[in-house]
């Protein structure tokens, strides 16, 4: 372990190092200099050709001042030279020589020098950049399992430090790669795997990773191949996802599937599908009828995505039978894992509930089930669809070998990598926060143990880690199959925020309820809508004044006792304390009261919809001007107490946690919104369009997530802003500010105090609802 901490506290100081000389190779300054490097060079080359002028004329005008016969005839004949340089005295050509001469003297000192500083500069970047991919791979290598250490966060920085691009990053990783325990890479595994193309030095993908594209690719096939064969239930699907990146269907709308198509790309498809026929004959014979399960599976699931349901909207039965979907080339849901009367000798695992990760990659090599997860014993025969979106989500169930029944939503013709890639990234918070927890547990038992008296005069300060202890996101999972389509896990329990509170169709909402008297939903969007723009302060108190807030009644109901009525109340307040910190720090918009759920039996809320990210909704065609919804039924549910209290401490604890982790987090999103698979920009047609898909509130609850990627952005250029961005928050800076960095409590009443303006609520975009 002391050995494992050694080589991770030098490669964090190299690391250090490497970055602040690649700053310094980026910088204008250096840029710059490089520019003048470059004058100083042709100067160069211009007095070296000024020198040859200068010495054949010293020269020939040395040879004819020899042939003269007497000084006298030696006079006349200078004399009589044209002004052009033969009427000059031979001292004089001398002495314009001898300074020709000093100055191209001078001038390759410099060059000499400024070559020798720049590529000594540019040598001890590539020096500091291998002994930090040294000492990472060597500490991942011998660590424990059990590890205290946060170990993902530095597979991350050694990925990325190997994603630089230089020739000597893939010697070293070739080096080191297969020492590292396989389980390492598995929290990377999308990030790897979007990498993957046929080793070819003119292929699109093989440019990216510097001049050796094929020694990348090379290195990159050994960890996917190792991925797969060790641990083939949580590897194979994307690889399988991977290799459908051409299947999108007909007929796409939500985010437009071509951006992703000419991210993929042919070399991607193709390598993905020939590193699965190479898993077929040389991999484990268990890994083979996985894949054949995996396959049939993934694929059955596409063509129920991809399916229209339409001449089924009007029906009056709820439950539509799988073998409706059927055509003569697709076999359906509930048959695909069947071989006429027999099931697969090797069934997949359940895709929502994926086993737990092992060291060892002993998940019963097909024979048992993997522990905490189930393989699938098969479907049920029937399906239900959501009861709005344009292209209705599916909702199945998958029964478990153990008996275990898997609720899940299939989405056809949208791409829900961007929602997958936010669960990634609120998984890592999730870790982080609940790193914190234990090491302030432990701070506690030790203040405890050693100095009870003083253990108690602190522990008013040490709130934050109280609140830390219980501080979570709600997650779940969400597993892409093809650029167009996916499962979702189906979070049991939940509804939406406007589901409980509004009226839709027969069933009363809680504002009806409660406040009979008072406008509906209708008339206060068509009066917030038609105001004017400088009236729209007025108009949002007007419906403020005839729309009570009710959202503090659903606890009411749906907890009776004290105790309960209390506990859920206060999970309801730290999660929505942590999502809003979070959500602000990644810059997630579209909050609107069919993207945020309720759990009835836990009170935690549940945030679905990543469509708008990294600050995408304050380029929407109304921007949003709060950093997360804050609006006046949320703090309701809080009780008499509101922001204050539960709320602020919640709040604060997780922008403390965020601060104190900012290396890790930024490394990790570094990583994640640079995968070339992973374009997030949206265009403002786009963004306008998803706007006014908000006309109808009722229609929101399966909106499309996102939209068309913006035509010849740069991605990287966004990636660096994005990043950039998330930083500035983690160091307290803030829009709307003097520009000061701020403390952790300035910063947080700051966003609360922005979150419930009514001048920034105002101007919202009336579908958000902001009253």
């Amino acid at each position: 372990a002391r050995c494992a901490e050694a080589y991770l506290t030098l490669g964090d100081f190299v690391a250090d190092l490497y970055d602040g000389v690649v700053a310094r190779i980026l910088s204008r300054e250096w840029k710059r200099a490089g520019l003048a490097a470059d004058e100083r060079k042709k100067e160069l080359a211009g007095c070296e050709e000024l020198y040859k002028q200068a010495r054949a004329a010293y020269l020939a005008k040395k040879k004819s001042g020899a042939k003269g016969s007497t000084p006298s005839s030696r006079r006349k004949s200078n004399a009589a030279l044209s002004p052009t340089g033969n009427g000059k005295t031979l001292q004089d050509l001398e002495q314009a020589l001898n300074d020709v001469y000093l100055h191209k003297r001078n001038l390759e000192k410099v060059i000499d020098m400024d070559t020798k500083e720049r590529s000594n500069v540019e040598k001890s970047a590539v020096d500091f950049l291998k002994l930090a991919l040294g000492s990472f791979g060597n500490a991942l290598s011998i660590s424990d399992v059990g590890e205290k250490v946060n170990m993902t966060k530095y597979v991350y920085k050694m990925v990325s430090l190997w994603y630089s691009g230089k020739i000597e990053a893939n010697t070293v990783m070739a080096s080191v790669q297969s020492k590292i325990p396989s389980f390492r890479f598995v929290p990377l595994i999308y990030q790897l795997f979007s990498r993957i193309s046929k080793p070819s030095k003119t292929d699109a993908a093989a440019s990216q990773t510097g001049d050796d594209g094929e020694d990348f690719q090379n290195i990159l096939h050994q960890i996917m191949i190792r991925l797969c064969t060790e641990h083939p239930y949580h590897a194979l699907v994307p690889l399988i996802t991977l290799a459908n990146g051409n299947k999108i269907g007909s007929g796409v709308s939500g985010r437009q599937s071509q951006a992703y198509l000419e991210n993929v790309g042919e070399g991607k498809v193709g390598a993905a599908r020939e590193m699965l026929e190479q898993l077929r004959e040389v991999g484990p014979e268990y890994v083979a009828h996985l894949i054949e399960s995996y396959e049939r599976m993934c694929d059955a699931y596409i063509d129920l995505a991809m399916a229209p349901t339409q001449s089924f909207h009007s029906s009056r039965s709820k439950y539509i039978p799988l073998s409706s979907m059927n055509t003569k080339t697709t076999t359906s849901l509930d048959k695909c894992l069947k071989v006429g009367r027999s099931t697969l000798s090797c069934p997949p695992c359940v895709l929502t509930k994926p086993p737990l990760l092992r060291a060892r990659g002993d998940y019963g090599e097909g024979k048992t089930d993997p522990i905490g997860s189930e393989r699938v014993h098969g479907f049920d025969p029937n399906f239900s669809l959501t009861e709005t979106g344009l292209h209705r989500p599916k909702i199945v169930q998958c029964v478990g070998s153990q008996g275990g029944k898997f609720r899940q939503l299939v989405k056809g013709e949208d791409d829900i990598r961007q929602d997958a890639v936010m669960q990634q990234v609120f998984g890592t918070v999730n870790d982080l926060l609940r790193r914190h927890a234990a090491r302030g547990s432990r701070q506690d038992d030790v203040s405890a143990t050693v100095a009870p008296a003083v253990h108690c005069s602190h522990h008013g300060s040490s709130s934050s880690l109280s609140f830390a202890n219980e501080l979570k996101i709600a997650t779940y999972h969400i597993v892409p199959l093809s650029p167009t389509s996916g499962v979702l896990e189906w979070v049991d329990d939940t509804l939406p925020f406007g589901d409980y509170l509004l009226d839709r169709g027969k069933k009363i909402g809680a504002h009806s309820k409660y406040f009979p008297g008072e406008w509906g939903i209708g008339q206060c969007r068509t009066h917030f809508r038609n105001a004017p723009v400088g009236q729209k302060r007025s108009a949002y108190d007007k419906v403020c004044d005839h729309f009570s807030p009710a959202f503090r009644f659903f606890f009411v109901e749906r907890f009776s006792s004290t105790d309960a009525w209390h506990a859920a109340r206060m999970r309801y307040t730290r999660s929505c304390a942590a999502s809003s910190i979070v959500g602000h720090v990644l810059g997630i918009g579209d909050r609107h009261s069919q993207n945020i759920l309720i759990n009835e039996r836990s009170g935690e809320v549940v945030h679905i919809d990543f469509g708008i990210v990294f600050e995408q909704g304050k380029c929407l065609a109304t921007p949003e001007t709060i950093p997360f919804r804050l609006t006046r039924d949320i703090i309701d549910g809080m009780g008499p107490c509101g922001t204050e209290g539960p709320f602020s401490q919640a709040a604060k604890a997780t922008a403390l946690v965020l601060r104190e982790n900012a290396s890790s987090l930024l490394t990790i999103l570094s990583a994640v919104v640079s995968d070339p698979l992973y374009k997030w920009s949206v265009s403002s047609l786009k963004a306008r369009k998803r706007q006014r898909n908000h006309d109808d509130v009722e229609k929101n609850v399966n909106m499309t997530m996102s939209e068309d990627v913006a035509e010849g952005e740069n991605s990287n250029d966004e990636a660096s802003r994005a990043i950039s961005k998330i930083h500035q928050k983690l160091q307290g800076y803030e829009d709307g500010t003097s520009g000061e960095s701020m403390s952790v409590e300035g910063q947080v009443q700051f966003l609360i105090n922005a979150a419930r303006d009514p001048d920034n609520l105002c101007v919202l975009y009336f579908g958000w609802c902001p009253w």
